[in-house]
């Protein structure tokens, strides 16, 4: 089935490009760049400066009804890289897909991005400020290299399937195990969202599940949104599981300007027998103040404080002033 199912989406592709050449073909570049200054409080690590965080380059192509094709590539942030690195800019695939839709289905097959964080990524809308939760604390991958299938039941309710290699973008390589993932995203009312996931993946001999529930509300004056979240096996080692909750709001306070919100909470299950945490000196608070203003959908600027506090007090705690900017197209 997994050598199947991509053998006949690329033979339709393929299929109905040969036959439509006479179809006007359509698309436009994409790009998107997330820039900041920032200051540290208590600037002893020598952290105050200037950033980039994201640049995407890409191209979004429509050659023939009901297919389309995406290619997106990003410019690696050097702080992303394992500390024995030789730091540096980068450049890798975050989206090289092909899609087909059609009525209320929906799939994408390629390096295309994963339904773990959109839907918190998308409420959340201010992923130049900072990831969301799950990206933060290693949960999962918001791209990957498989197949997704979103189906639209009705208006009230949505689902989604995908399977992938469970590698993340950035490490392709195969190991012969792929992590699968279902989603429900319900919207009883029209400013409500409630969505609930899962996924589970046997990498290396070691079996890991992930669990989200979600619920916002969101209207033209205020936003307000939280999760909860559970991973087991968290760096594929047994009992390595954490948890996690997050909240985020906003409220409306000019037409194009609003004062925001986010307060993150992660931590380690403990395991018997041991007086710490298997993490604890990575657990604790991550909390976001600010306000923003949108010039326009794709150009925006934020001015905001962000402070880490961990639970073990002989941990530093940091406190950064930050003025984040948004532009794409």
């Amino acid at each position: 089935m997994k050598k199947t199912l991509p053998a006949l989406l690329t033979s339709l592709f393929l299929f109905q490009i040969i036959h439509s050449q006479t179809t006007e073909k359509t698309g436009k570049p994409i790009a998107e760049i997330f820039t900041d200054f920032h200051v540290n409080l208590d600037d002893t690590t020598k952290t105050t400066g200037f950033g980039l965080s994201r640049a995407f380059f890409g191209y979004n192509f429509f050659p023939i009804d009901n297919f389309s094709a995406s290619f997106i590539l990003n410019i690696g942030n050097p702080d992303d890289l394992t500390a024995s690195s030789v730091r540096r800019r980068y450049a890798y695939f975050r989206e090289a897909s092909i899609s087909y839709s059609k009525d209320k289905l929906n799939i994408s097959f390629g390096i295309t991005s994963t339904r773990h964080f959109y839907y918190q990524q998308k409420f959340w809308g201010k992923r130049y400020i900072a990831n969301t939760f799950e990206a933060l604390n290693g949960y999962g991958s918001v791209a990957d290299l498989g197949i997704v299938m979103d189906y639209e039941f009705n208006d009230i309710l949505k689902g989604d399937i995908t399977v992938m290699n469970g590698e993340g973008y950035s490490e392709l390589q195969l190991d012969n195990g792929v992590k699968t993932s279902a989603g429900i995203t319900i919207t009883p009312l029209k400013q409500l969202i409630i969505r609930f996931y899962g996924d589970y993946a046997r990498q290396n001999g070691v079996r890991q599940y992930t669990l989200v529930e979600f619920a916002g509300i969101k209207n033209e004056l205020i936003t307000f949104g939280a999760e909860a979240s559970y991973k087991t096996n968290l760096d594929l080692l047994d009992g390595h599981d954490s948890w996690g909750i997050s909240a985020t709001g906003s409220i409306s306070v000019f037409k194009k300007a609003e004062i925001f919100a986010r307060y993150d909470y992660s931590c380690s299950v403990g395991r018997l027998g041991e007086s710490n945490h298997w993490n604890y000196l990575k657990d604790g608070s991550f909390f976001i103040l600010g306000v923003q203003y949108s010039f326009s959908q794709d150009v925006k600027i934020a001015l905001d404080y962000q402070g880490t506090y961990p639970n073990d007090r002989n941990e530093r705690s940091t406190d950064m002033i930050y003025i984040n900017a948004l532009f794409k197209f």
